[in-house]
């Protein structure tokens, strides 16, 4: 494998022009083949002022976060206690959400990159492949939980994968130095990379890395977790940024880096040529777009499937077929992974009840919609009576019901004699584990939005509901 980084991004030094369009050559080759893999720094923008989170901490102490630290060499920021940690990351999400797609973001769309690895929580990206309406798979690493397998990601269908969490999802975020241990401790150990992505990276012939500072923790810890230090020649550029001669003896030593003399929008707009001379630039096919599946989850029996059977209906009438488990699993179908298609639906009608909250099956469909992103554009919720997320004493019971669920089983797995043995059941805390760490965003989310009572929809046949759906489908298609 050849690697291409760079201080913002990275390609080889040739001696003549000859050697020059071999090397870009091989790169587009690699990429048609899919066997090019792109991982994006913090920086991909060059700035000569200050970073990203430089640009963050600006913003937090504006915002009234004054007690915070921030630790330059490193990046990391430090708070009095978790309280105030929390209260920043409401600011923190406000500060991603104001950044926008540039050009540079637009050409990576573009260009027919299989799997881009992002080591910055924006979505950014994401962002960009919705605005050009190109087709992509989401995908984070959450320091918290076991990472989900992902379908193979292809140059028509790539996947994006935020390294180091997403920013929508809080305890996948790594700010602090905790967080770093913290990620560190589960990316080695109870949570390594999925097989999937690892099997990517053991595929591919060649990465480009663009955004990168080597001085910082970053870089050296993306070539320890990648295994790009094993056998493969990699390349790095110094065109953007100054490199003392012991940081760079250090990466030529230990990691076999050779170092290049490109800047980072150098290297973008070469290829991004190049494959536009191949005609092999990503553009939207309006013939393979087809309408996005509509989901329902809820949870069986009395009144919620009643819901459902008229939600069904309704939209049946209106020439929409949606997906709900007992048409689409037949006899031993894999309900885990029907579980899972359910939450990278773009369209999830929710149907909440006070069962559907204590449903170990509902509330993990509930888990893969919020782990895959964007849960307030994506889910349609009709809120039942008995579901109490609106009295405040009452949503505490949730909570305790998911902690009594994690007790239980911790005391249990003590009387397992066989250590083979608790491995399933050290999954299922983890899992209970995480309902209820998003029982709160869940529930506070529900409390904001105009559902409508269940009344409301049935007495309109569910107008409102299919006029917002409606609205969603021309939005994809369009």
């Amino acid at each position: 494998m050849v690697a291409f980084g760079c201080g913002y991004a990275a390609l080889r030094i040739m001696d003549t022009q000859n050697q020059d369009d071999k090397l870009w050559g091989l790169i587009t080759q690699r990429i048609e083949e899919e066997k090019c893999i792109l991982i994006l720094g913090p920086d991909i923008v060059p700035s000569e002022t200050v970073s990203l989170n430089e640009q963050l901490k600006s913003y937090l102490e504006k915002e009234g976060h004054g007690g915070l630290k921030y630790y330059t060499d490193d990046e990391f920021f430090s708070f009095v206690n978790e309280t105030d940690k929390e209260l920043a990351f409401y600011d923190v999400q406000k500060f991603y959400e104001k950044l926008q797609p540039n050009e540079i973001h637009r050409k990576i769309a573009e260009i027919p990159f299989h799997l881009i690895i992002s080591v910055s929580p924006d979505l950014l990206l994401k962002k960009t492949f919705d605005d050009k309406k190109l087709d992509y798979t989401f995908d984070y690493y959450n320091k918290e939980q076991n990472p989900q397998g992902f379908e193979k990601p292809t140059s028509a269908k790539p996947l994006i994968y935020n390294l180091f969490g997403n920013v929508e999802v809080e305890g996948s975020l790594i700010f602090t130095y905790d967080d770093l241990f913290d990620y560190l401790i589960a990316i080695f150990g109870k949570h390594e990379l999925h097989q999937d992505l690892r099997q990517e990276l053991k595929a591919s012939r060649l990465i480009l890395f663009l955004g990168f500072k080597f001085d910082k923790w970053y870089f050296k810890l993306i070539l320890r977790l990648l295994n790009l230090h094993k056998g493969k020649l990699s390349h790095a550029g110094l065109k953007d940024r100054n490199l003392l001669p012991h940081i760079r003896n250090f990466y030529t030593d230990e990691f076999k880096i050779n170092f290049l003399n490109y800047h980072g929008v150098e290297i973008l707009d070469t290829i991004y040529k190049r494959c536009g001379e191949k005609g092999l630039l990503r553009t939207r096919k309006k013939s393979a777009v087809t309408q996005p599946e509509i989901f329902i989850s809820y949870s069986w029996g009395g009144e919620s499937e009643q819901t459902v059977d008229k939600i069904c209906d309704a939209f049946s009438q209106k020439g929409y077929t949606i997906i709900r488990d007992k048409k689409e699993l037949g006899y031993k179908g894999n309900i885990k992974e029907f579980m899972q298609r359910i939450g990278k639906g773009k369209c999830v009608i929710v149907v909440i009840s006070d069962k559907y909250l204590k449903s170990e099956n509902c509330m993990y469909e509930m888990l893969e919609i919020k782990n895959k992103g964007d849960v307030y554009k994506r889910i349609y919720p009709i809120v039942l009576k008995d579901a109490k997320i609106y009295d405040e004493i009452a949503r505490i019971d949730y909570l305790n019901f998911w902690d009594d669920k994690v007790d239980a089983l911790k005391t249990k797995i003590e009387t397992i004699r066989d250590p083979v043995g608790k491995v399933g059941v050290y999954e299922k805390i983890n899992q209970y584990a995480d309902i209820r760490r998003i029982i709160d965003d869940i529930t506070d989310m529900l409390r904001d939005m105009n559902t409508l009572t269940p009344e409301m929809h049935r007495d309109g046949n569910f107008e409102t509901l299919i006029k917002a759906i409606d609205g969603k489908m021309k939005e994809e298609i369009d």
